[in-house]
């Protein structure tokens, strides 16, 4: 089915409900509380021995300043000493992170590494330059298949892409979310076209470009989302990932700063993410899981699609664990998530502890449930392999011979889309 076949059939309506967004199952809520330090080695050091590939994620929790539509754990801070205090901590995680690996006789199988936040385009080039030599002394001297950061374009000067370039990065993201100069006021995110499209005179020095867009967002209309897509297609990133604003001023109370009559209204929102689609296919992208679009010749489009915390990436590297506050570890069948308070997280660090929040035992039924959701995530399709995926889902059952209802009518929805 073409995408501007599904205003025309009813699919809209019968389809546009509010629903859970998996980034892992089971979820984040149902996470307990008594996973610390102690369950996290026992889980890590069975998991290392088997040399699987690792994604690690590097989080930076501060932003220069507070964007109004944000709905992640960031600081807001330009003070320079909070700022090298905490690298001071993060440094020291890896240090514990090298000797758990040492000790236990392991090399470190990291081929992935992402800088994420929070804004790490926010520390300054010594404090980037210390934090990369220190993840080079983790990884070792073998070449990584990625290094990715996220940009925000107004925390940086001439000079430095050249300067993450040459630190080892090979892809770069930045929060776009939308160029309308109404919208970008709206949402305290102030940088104009022009910024961005002289920072992309630059972007040769990597391999890959990504935006970040959201639709939803105050001010936002038809009109306004059409030139904003304009002007993305002009600068032609390689990847884009396009979001929906969640409004959810009882997490984040800065959302109350968002004048709610400037929302779009709800019935709008799944036209808007249709007509950004097909805008994009239309210029060439591929549609790849839920909310990614990226060039033909992307990884993410001639390779296998996994789902991680971090959104949809290529394969093969799918398990992940986290460094910094609020970062989250998917690795075999367990989960885990540091600190979110920073004193918490300052002082396990200087214990020589992993500074774990909460985690989760995946069980088998889990872990059956979590391939056959990831794999219509991936795939935005009910496929064949995903059928499959539910029957042997249902086989967990004690009762064989019934299956739950839901598990039904899911089979008989997957068996008419292949029909």
């Amino acid at each position: 089915m073409k995408i501007s076949d599904i205003k025309n059939t009813g699919l809209l309506a019968q389809f546009n409900e509010p629903g859970h967004w998996f980034t892992s199952f089971p979820s984040l809520n149902h996470w307990k509380e008594d996973f610390t330090h102690k369950e996290y080695e026992l889980a890590f050091r069975e998991f290392i021995k088997t040399q699987v590939p690792l994604h690690l994620y590097v989080h930076i929790p501060f932003c220069a300043k507070l964007c109004h539509y944000c709905i992640c754990n960031i600081v807001i801070t330009n003070d320079r000493d909070k700022i090298q205090f905490f690298l001071d901590h993060l440094l020291k995680e890896i240090d514990n992170l090298k000797a758990f690996y040492e000790k236990e006789g392991i090399t470190p199988n990291i081929q992935e590494v992402h800088f994420g936040g929070g804004t790490p385009s926010h520390l300054d080039r010594e404090q980037f330059e210390s934090l990369c030599d220190r993840v080079r002394y983790l990884v070792g001297d073998e070449p990584l298949r990625e290094v990715s950061m996220e940009i925000d374009p107004r925390t940086i000067k001439e000079g430095d892409l050249a300067f993450y370039a040459a630190e080892g990065v090979t892809r770069i993201s930045f929060g776009i979310q939308d160029f309308d100069p109404g919208v970008q006021k709206a949402i305290n995110r102030e940088q104009p076209f022009e910024m961005v499209r002289d920072i992309m005179k630059e972007r040769h020095h990597f391999r890959g470009v990504n935006f970040d867009l959201l639709y939803g967002l105050p001010l936002q209309t038809h009109e306004t989302i059409k030139r904003t897509l304009e002007q993305v297609k002009e600068l032609s990133p390689d990847r884009i990932t396009l979001l929906k604003y969640c409004h959810a001023p009882e997490v984040r109370r800065h959302m109350k700063l968002i004048n709610v009559s400037d929302l779009p209204s709800p019935d709008e929102l799944p036209i808007m993410f249709l007509d950004i689609a097909q805008s994009l296919t239309d210029a060439g992208y591929v549609w790849v899981g839920l909310d990614h679009f990226c060039k033909s010749t992307d990884s993410l489009a001639t390779g296998p699609l996994v789902r991680t915390f971090n959104g949809f990436k290529p394969g093969p590297v799918k398990d992940m664990i986290g460094l910094g506050p609020t970062s989250t570890a998917a690795f075999g069948r367990f989960y885990f998530q540091n600190h979110y308070d920073l004193n918490c997280y300052y002082h396990a660090v200087n214990e020589g502890k992993f500074p774990i929040l909460r985690g989760y035992e995946l069980t088998r039924d889990d872990e059956l449930r979590r391939e056959a959701i990831f794999s219509l995530l991936c795939a935005r399709d009910l496929s064949a392999s995903a059928r499959l995926l539910l029957r042997n889902l249902a086989k967990v059952f004690d009762n064989k011979d019934t299956e739950p209802e839901h598990l039904k009518i899911a089979q008989l929805n997957i068996t008419r889309k292949i029909a």
